[in-house]
């Protein structure tokens, strides 16, 4: 029997509600992230614990791998920290800890000359032993801020080794020539008292003054162009020289005191002393043997600035021996540099 529509396929039978309805797209690989609640109430001081958010339950969740709010930073708490950052000192905003700053390290040849002249500015004080001006009227201050001195020596001698220091606050009181007019005297800067310079440490060196001399021109007591330049632009208006000797203990001290007008300029020239070195320094004060030969062979030299003053010592061994760790040497720079007519204005300034 022949019945219609045999010989064709059957139609394809399709689900229920789903006829006509477009093909399911397949999930994505990472589920989008729900937005993120709002941030907590800024929360009061003195707060210690971790902020976060309870659920409908009240328990707090615990944080989702990759979740940011770990990440935000911390409310820093008064006198707070954790422990470990209060144990092992302070920390970065980074949570880098920063490095400890070491303790100072030791001081310094300048630092220990500076101190050794304060110290003996304190001596002076205590003891009484400040000297005496020289008697008569103020003569009048030649307080400028350059002076027209004479051409030094061309060439001359030099220490082997050089130290300099700049002026401290002890000394604010002579800081200014026009606070200090007064010229030097030769007896002011070497009196009686000085005529013999011994060590504390070591009675064996008693140091006797063979020869004093001062000088006007500044450019007398110096050699080197750039020495004298840097003297006429201080405004320096006197020199005075003194030499030691002890010629059994066989050491040597040369003394130099310039009188510039500020203490700017006087910290200028003890620096610049080292930057000339070999091409420009101090000349010592000519005495006869066995101090003729000062200068050649081993020396060390100290500059320092006291108030508008500079002090310039030269310690050495009368046979041009020693070397830098010769304390006698150093011992005598430290007790050379206390010039008497320097120190004396400076302990009356302070009253």
């Amino acid at each position: 029997m022949n019945r219609q529509g045999r010989g064709r396929s059957a139609p394809r039978r399709t689900a229920p509600g789903r006829a006509g309805a477009p093909r399911p797209r397949p999930p994505a690989r990472r589920p989008q992230r729900p937005d993120r609640p709002a941030p907590p109430q800024p929360r009061a001081p003195f707060e210690d614990e971790a902020p976060g958010y309870r659920d409908a339950s009240g328990h707090v969740p615990p944080p989702r791998p990759g979740d940011r709010r770990d990440a935000a930073p911390k409310r820093k708490a008064r006198g707070g920290g954790s422990k470990k950052a209060r144990a092992g000192g302070p920390v970065r905003r980074d949570g880098v800890p920063e490095a400890r700053k070491g303790s100072p390290g030791g001081f310094g040849p300048k630092m220990y000359f500076g101190a050794a002249a304060l110290l003996g500015l304190i001596v002076l004080l205590g003891t009484g032993a400040v000297v005496a001006l020289s008697g008569g009227e103020d003569a009048p201050s030649r307080d400028t801020t350059s002076v027209r001195i004479g051409k030094p020596a061309g060439n001359g001698l030099s220490p082997v080794s050089y130290s300099n220091s700049p002026s401290t606050s002890a000394y604010a009181g002579i800081a200014s020539r026009s606070a200090d007019a007064k010229p030097l005297t030769i007896e002011e800067a070497f009196p009686p008292s000085a005529t013999t310079l011994t060590i504390p440490d070591d009675a064996d060196v008693k140091m006797k003054l063979r020869a004093k001399r001062l000088d006007a021109d500044c450019a007398a007591a110096v050699w080197g162009a750039t020495v004298g330049d840097v003297l006429g632009k201080g405004g320096c208006t006197q020199a005075a020289r003194g030499i030691y000797s002890d010629t059994g203990s066989g050491y040597a001290l040369a003394v130099a005191v310039f009188n510039l007008a500020g203490t700017a300029d006087a910290d200028r020239f003890v620096a610049t002393l080292e930057k000339t070195l070999g091409g420009g320094f101090v000349r010592p004060l000519e005495a006869p043997a066995p101090l003729d030969g000062f200068g050649h062979g081993f020396g060390m030299a100290r500059g320092l600035a006291m108030g508008h003053f500079a002090v310039v010592t030269w310690a050495q061994r009368l046979d041009g021996k020693g070397d830098e760790k010769d304390e006698t040497l150093l011992s005598l720079l430290i007790e050379g540099g206390k010039a008497p007519a320097v120190l004396g204005r400076a302990a009356r300034a302070s009253n």
